[in-house]
This record gives C-alpha cells, sequence and structure tokens, in this order.
C-alpha cells in the first residue's frame, strides 16, 4: 500500500505527460490517431482510479492521514509549502473524478470522433483531470487556490469548445466572470488568513494555512477576532463554495455552461467540479460556527427548492439537468449545514454517478433527435430500448425511489429528521424532482412510433452501462438503520410525482398560472441579471469617457501647453547677443511695469480705506 501513497504523484504527472504528446503531435503536424488519443487518456484515467482505489481501502481500514509537502516559496516571515494531503475525503473525491472521468473519457470518443479538433478536446480534458486532481491532494489553501484557479480555467476553455458560435463563446464569458466572483472571495479569505497567520500565530513554516492545524489555527483565530468578524472571514469561503457549487443565487452560471460538449456537462458540469464547493466545505468544517452552517443549512434548502421548481417547465433537456445538478447540490449543503458529512459525502457519491448517466443519455437523445427542446422528442423507447432503461434507472435513483438514490434520500432524511420544516423542504424537493424526471422521461421516451434511428456506438453504450451499474452499486453497499415513517413518506412522495408526471403528459396539459410563469421565466433571475448588466455597462461608459476626455484630455492639455512653450523658448535661443539684451530689457520693463501698477493700486486701495 505504501507504494501508492509514496507514487502519488504520478496521478498528477500523467495527464500532463499525455497533453503534451498529444500536443507535441498536433504541433509537429504528426497524424496522431484517435484511438492513440484515447488509449493514452485512458490510461491516465485509469492509472489515477487504481491508486485511488487503493488508497481509499487503505484509509478506509486506517483512517490515517498521509502527508507528502516540499517547499516551493521561502521568504523572511513567509513560507509557502506544496504537495499532497491523502485523507479519506480525498480519496472519495478522487475515486469519484477518475472513475467518471474514464467512463465519460470513452464514451467522447463515439460522441467527438467526427469533430476535426477530436485531439485538441482530449487534450482540454486531460488538463482538467491535471487541475482537479491538484486541487483535490491539497494539503493548505495555498495549493487549493491555486488548482481551484486551473479548474475554472479549464472548465471556461470546454464550455467555450464551440467557440465558433457566438453564443457559446458568450455563455462560456459569462461562465468566466460569475465564477470569479466565488474567486475573488476565495482569494480575499486567503490573504486575511495569511495576514493573521503570519503577523500574530506564527506558526510553523509546514503549516502555514494547512488542513491539518486548522483546529489549531481555529483556536488562534477566535482569540485574535470578534465574532463578527470571525463569521465574516468564513463566510468569504462559504460565498466561494457556494459559487463553484451553482447555488442560489449564483446558479445562472451552470445554464450557460450548459452549451459545452454533452460529455463535457456529464463531467464537470454535475460530477466533479461543482462538487468541489462541497469539498471547500468540508476542509474548512472546523473553523464553522453555528452561525455559519445555519447559512450553509437556508442556502442550501432555497437552493433545493427554487432550482427543482425550475427544472419543472425546462423544455430544453440540458437546462433541466442543470437546474436539477443545482438543486442536487443544495440538498447536499444541506446535509453540511446540519453537520452530516458522511451523510453529504454519501448523496454526493450517488448523485455524481446518476446525474453523469442522465447527461450522457441526454448526449445520444440530442444526436438522435438533432435537438435539445423535449417538445420535439416522442417514442424513443420503441427504437432505443436500452436508452430507456438506462434513464428509468437514473430517474429512479435521482427521485430516491429506488437503486442508490433510495439509500442516500434515506441517510438525509434520517439526518434531518430532528427538524420537521427541513424535513417538509426535502419532501417538497423530492417531488419536484421525480415530477421532472419522469416528465422528461414520458416525453423522450413514449408516444406514437416514429422513423427516427437511434445513435449506436459501441463505446458510448458500453459508457453508458458501466455507469448505470455503479447507480444500481451504491443501494447495495450503503445501508441506513432503519425504515421509518419519513422514509415512507419519501416514497409515497414520489410515486405520487410520478404519477401527476404521467397525468400531465396523457392530458397533454398544459400547465398555466403565475407559478408556472414564475418557474418558466426562472424566477426572472435572468431579467434581474441583465439589469445589473445594464447598470455596469452604464458606469462603464461613464468611467470610459472619464478616462477618456477628462482625464486623458486634461494631461493631453498639459502636453500642448508644454510642448508650445518649449517652442517659444527654443525659438527665443537664435544665438544672437543683441536679440538676448532686447528680450532682457523688454522682460525687465515688462517686470518694472507690474511692480509699479501693483505699488499704485495698493497706494490707491490704501488712500480709500483712509
Amino acid at each position: 500500500m505504501e507504494f501508492f501513497s509514496d507514487n502519488i504523484f504520478l496521478i498528477l504527472i500523467m495527464p500532463v505527460w499525455v497533453c503534451f504528446i498529444i500536443a507535441s503531435g498536433i504541433f509537429l503536424k504528426l497524424n496522431i490517431s484517435y484511438k492513440v488519443t484515447l488509449m493514452l487518456t485512458l490510461l491516465s484515467s485509469f492509472t489515477g482510479l487504481i491508486f485511488s482505489g487503493m488508497l481509499l481501502k487503505q484509509n478506509s481500514l486506517h483512517t490515517e492521514v498521509i502527508e507528502s509537502i516540499f517547499p516551493w516559496l521561502s521568504g523572511e516571515n513567509l513560507n509557502i509549502f506544496l504537495g499532497s494531503y491523502i485523507d479519506l475525503t480525498s480519496c472519495v473525491f478522487l475515486s469519484i473524478l477518475m472513475l467518471i472521468s474514464f467512463i465519460v473519457q470513452l464514451y467522447s470518443y463515439g460522441y467527438m470522433k467526427d469533430n476535426k479538433d477530436f485531439n485538441k478536446y482530449f487534450i482540454y480534458l486531460n488538463f482538467f483531470n491535471f487541475a482537479m486532481t491538484g486541487l483535490i491532494l491539497s494539503p493548505n489553501l495555498i495549493q487549493m487556490y491555486i488548482f481551484w484557479e486551473l479548474v475554472g480555467a479549464a472548465s471556461y476553455i470546454l464550455v467555450g469548445f464551440f467557440h465558433n458560435d457566438k453564443e457559446t463563446s458568450k455563455a462560456a464569458k459569462r461562465v468566466f466572470i460569475i465564477n470569479r466572483i466565488g474567486d475573488c472571495a476565495f482569494l480575499a479569505g486567503i490573504i486575511i488568513f495569511a495576514y493573521f497567520s503570519i503577523t500574530y500565530i506564527k506558526q510553523p513554516p509546514d503549516t502555514f494555512l494547512a488542513f491539518n492545524s486548522i483546529e489549531d489555527f481555529r483556536f488562534h483565530l477566535l482569540a485574535l477576532t470578534s465574532d463578527g468578524f470571525y463569521n465574516l472571514i468564513l463566510l468569504l469561503f462559504i460565498i466561494a463554495a457556494f459559487v463553484k457549487s451553482a447555488q442560489f443565487p449564483f446558479n445562472v452560471w451552470l445554464v450557460d455552461a450548459m452549451k459545452a460538449p454533452t460529455p463535457v456537462s456529464a463531467l464537470i458540469h454535475s460530477a466533479t467540479m461543482v462538487c468541489m464547493g462541497v469539498f471547500l466545505i468540508i476542509r474548512i468544517f472546523p473553523l464553522l460556527n453555528n452561525t455559519l452552517l445555519y447559512i450553509i443549512l437556508f442556502a442550501g434548502l432555497t437552493t433545493a427548492v427554487l432550482c427543482a421548481f425550475i427544472a419543472c417547465s425546462r423544455k430544453n433537456i440540458k437546462k433541466m439537468l442543470a437546474y436539477s445538478t443545482s438543486s442536487q447540490l443544495g440538498l447536499i449543503f444541506t446535509a453540511l449545514g446540519l453537520g452530516a458529512i458522511p451523510a453529504a459525502i454519501i448523496y454526493l457519491v450517488i448523485h455524481s454517478f446518476t446525474k453523469a448517466l442522465l447527461f450522457l443519455c441526454s448526449g445520444v437523445i440530442s444526436k438522435t433527435f438533432k435537438t435539445l427542446d423535449m417538445d420535439e422528442m416522442h417514442s424513443l423507447r420503441k427504437s432505443d430500448f436500452y436508452l430507456a432503461v438506462f434513464w428509468i434507472i437514473a430517474a429512479l435513483s435521482l427521485s430516491g425511489l429506488f437503486f442508490g438514490g433510495f439509500t442516500s434520500k434515506e441517510i438525509l432524511i434520517k439526518t434531518s429528521s430532528a427538524n420537521i420544516y427541513v424535513l417538509i423542504l426535502i419532501f417538497i424537493t423530492s417531488f419536484m424532482t421525480a415530477f421532472y424526471s419522469f416528465k422528461s422521461y414520458f416525453k423522450i421516451f413514449e408516444g406514437e412510433k416514429n422513423d427516427i434511428l437511434p445513435v449506436k456506438e459501441k463505446t458510448m453504450l458500453t459508457a453508458l452501462t458501466v455507469l448505470s451499474v455503479f447507480v444500481i452499486i451504491p443501494g447495495l453497499m450503503f445501508k441506513a438503520s432503519d425504515f421509518d415513517k419519513y422514509c415512507i413518506i419519501a416514497v409515497i412522495t414520489g410515486i405520487a410525482a410520478l404519477f401527476a408526471a404521467y397525468f400531465v403528459y396523457k392530458n397533454k396539459k398544459q400547465m398555466q398560472g403565475f407559478l408556472y410563469n414564475l418557474s418558466f421565466n426562472e424566477l426572472y433571475l435572468p431579467f434581474v441579471y441583465k439589469k445589473i448588466g445594464c447598470i455596469f455597462e452604464r458606469v462603464y461608459a461613464i468611467s470610459d469617457f472619464t478616462d477618456k476626455y477628462i482625464i486623458d484630455g486634461f494631461v493631453y492639455l498639459i502636453v500642448r501647453i508644454n510642448t508650445s512653450f518649449s517652442k517659444i523658448i527654443s525659438r527665443l535661443q537664435n544665438g544672437n547677443i543683441q536679440t538676448y539684451i532686447a528680450y532682457s530689457i523688454f522682460t525687465a520693463g515688462v517686470i518694472i511695469s507690474i511692480v509699479t501698477l501693483v505699488y499704485h493700486a495698493a497706494a490707491y486701495a490704501k488712500g480709500v480705506s483712509g
């Protein structure tokens, strides 16, 4: 087992190595086979999967922390270390990353093989894996922030992969800009932490903002600050987590991110990158107090309910899944707000596989119908039975009715059983989740038979099959204590939502009214953000005018005056002594005249006053 912990940096280096090989082939204009590109990428992810699996087994048995650090930057009062921090949490997140990456990369071969930028696409995927691995293994906040930014850069590149489309390019920019809010909050929190650590706490160099000494850091920080200021500092990190995990009201960026290729959405926008907000909260959890946990709980429940409400009226299949992702992550934040980290991690693991399966199914569906609008889809089950089975498996799990989702929802409900208000909101979210999951199934897979030919790609079918197995298996691995009345209510709620979805589909009932309009218009959040954008545009226009015509104009005026004055002076320097004498006499005459006038004016003023 020591081999895997001693050589953990191998899984960090391999994606970079694969990027270098593929990029070198493109630069040297070598005709690298798509299969070679795929095999190198799969080898990298499979190696990471083996390492993470073995380390997960080791940590689950011994629950030990293995840390390996080395100095990176050193100064008089500042020493920054990089390295790896391996505990049960990092092993779980690393396993999710590597497993879903492997499946998505296999799926991507069939999905992207007709694209001329196939090799470039896999370079970006490997770069993303590198950034995510470095973030998960971070031993301190400094390294986490570095790779946090790299993950954001990788996401921007992948969202804007089809950058020739103007809407896609704009969406990628919006994703990047909104994520900067969280990044700035994260950086501000680190700077404040660093100030207290260097100036007052003076911890040993190898524990600077390190996770292995975070409880000691909390003790010292509380002694140095007031409760209000302490909460304000931690709130910066919480905001960073909310933005990265697309929590309300920052969830709008996740919808824009759906412009990315569908395998990218399955990988980074449902299962890995969006989970990093949860990962950050778990890492700083020892710093959180009851007030901060209440904020996390409130934000999680708000996101869960509102995003599920919006998802109910979505017609675009990927946008529906995007809002669903924010909603389910809201339930995970709810578990964190209740202090139940194991429940949050179990829910996250199962949701990652379930939502990735739904996204990959949506990729096949969109390729089949050549559209993302569910109103233009129907009766796919009769031509692609296996795809319908995969969607049902994922829908049953996401709704908490069966498979892994049932177990995770049961654990979450038991965790929340002490607070009836939290339970009610979870049941409402569960109802809406089951409703939009099965409404989409009935729309896409049921109806009159059509002559459309389904997409048949072996790699895509294999990826879906493997992923569906991992949706089913967690239901057998994780067991709650017993099946109580609240779990029965959750199941009844899900079944009721299923029948409601069938009723809406069968009767072709068009929902109307205030609530539907509110959901259809996404709570008018896009309108609000557009107005905020208009305000910033006007501020920019005023700033641009001030900078260009007032500040630059003033500088230009000074330059022109100096230039004109220098030209006058230079003309006086003609080398003629007689001219210099004349100028001197003229200047002396002007000075004498001015002095005389001032003297007489003063005497006159004195006489008048006398």
